[in-house]
């Protein structure tokens, strides 16, 4: 016999050393897939079972079970309760799969559907999707939905919620354009005040807001009770509150509206080192507003006052005559009002100078002359100036208007 050269034998060991192990390999049966000893007997063809959310089903067979596969154990659980019976209970709606095997060979396969209460789906669509109408019907372990809704991301959001309590979803749900809705009208009360604080110690009140002493415009959102609407309830009994202006405007939401109260004043503006010049200056209160309404049903009111205050305590002379500074506060700001909220503007006190003229004595009392006889007692106030607005959805006008 003529001998291989051993270049051409180690290859040919290899080969056949390669073949050998994938022989093994494919007669070693995979951990936890172990047939039974007699083989396979008998495999009946699957049962579908339905459950509803949390029920539990015994299912029992004439073999004692030697093995269980469950495909989910999240969906459903099992429980023994004897050789050859198991108890399921449903924990989360889906489709999983359940093998069972007996000793003699019999396999049966279980295609186990887990349904959520429809009334539950109902519920958790009309709490996410509350501009949408969603109608829903259940066929078996399928669920249809019907409707209407305006954008495609809503029609899969609802869609993959749908998923979650049944595994089958028949979308029927029609993709139609937004709808232009109207501007509705919106009128809102400005209320322009003045409180002295003379007044308010004369009558046993205190102001509540000490942070307007600072002389910077802050804000505030009023309800119907509180410290503050007893405060102004109490002040203005007492007939305490000086009401300047009370602007009504009626504008529709998403429409910029303003309104301007006072007038105008000399004020002096440097032109040299001992000489000026004199132009007009607006004094008084200009605001601008932009009301829109938000789905929650409240108001959201951009806000924008300008107020300008007449100083005296900053005076300037021109050929001989004193003319008082101008002191202004401005603010910006974006807040929400709910039903019978309003908004407050405050922070904007004024020094003013009171002259309190009193009687003498006896002298006062002289007929005819005693209106000559009395004294002048100088009171140094501060008053403060607030505004509130108030807004009021109208329902017939359209037309934006300031008055």
């Amino acid at each position: 016999m003529r001998q291989l050269p051993l270049k051409t034998v180690i290859p040919l060991l290899l080969v056949a050393l390669t073949i050998a192990s994938v022989q093994a390999q494919q007669t070693k049966e995979p951990a936890g897939f172990a047939l039974p000893n007699d083989g396979v007997k008998a495999v009946t063809p699957a049962v579908k079972v339905e459950m509803e959310l949390d029920e539990q089903r015994v299912l029992s067979w004439p073999f004692d079970v030697t093995r269980v596969f469950l495909a989910d154990d999240t969906l459903v659980k099992l429980e023994p309760v004897t050789p050859s019976k198991l108890k399921l209970r449903a924990i989360k709606p889906g489709s999983t799969r359940v093998n069972v095997w007996g000793e003699d060979g019999v396999s049966q396969t279980y295609e186990i559907l887990v349904n959520a209460p429809i009334a539950e789906l109902q519920r958790v669509l009309e709490e996410e999707f509350t501009d949408t109408e969603i109608s829903i019907r259940q066929i078996a372990s399928s669920v249809i939905l019907s409707g209407e809704v305006h954008e495609q991301n809503a029609r899969e959001n609802i869609e993959s919620v749908a998923r979650q309590f049944f595994p089958r979803v028949i979308n029927n749900l029609k993709l139609i354009g937004k709808r232009e809705v109207e501007p509705q009208p919106v009128k809102l009360q400005a209320s322009i005040f003045e409180l002295s604080h003379y007044d308010l110690k004369k009558n046993g009140l205190k102001w509540p807001l000490e942070a307007s002493r600072r002389g910077e415009m802050q804000h505030q959102v009023l309800g119907a009770t509180g410290e503050i609407a007893e405060f102004l309830q109490s002040a203005h009994d007492k007939n305490l509150l000086r009401k300047i202006a009370t602007p009504e405007i009626s504008t529709i939401e998403g429409r910029r509206a303003a309104f301007e109260t006072g007038g105008q004043m000399p004020l002096v503006i440097a032109a040299g080192s001992n000489e000026g010049r004199v132009k007009l200056q607006q004094w008084g209160v200009r605001m601008q507003l932009l009301p829109t309404r938000l789905k929650n049903g409240k108001l959201r009111l951009g806000v924008q006052p300008r107020i300008n205050q007449i100083d005296v305590t900053k005076t300037t002379k021109v050929d001989s005559v004193s003319l008082p500074g101008i002191r202004t506060h401005q603010h910006d700001l974006l807040i929400d009002l709910g039903e019978g909220e309003s908004l407050m503007l405050y922070g904007m006190p004024m020094d003013r100078i009171i002259r309190e003229k009193k009687d003498l004595p006896l002298l006062s009392d002289l007929p005819l002359l005693g209106e000559s006889f009395y004294k002048t007692t100088r009171i140094d106030d501060k008053v403060e100036l607030f505004i509130i607005i108030a807004p009021e959805q109208t329902a017939g006008e359209k037309i934006a208007t300031t008055r």
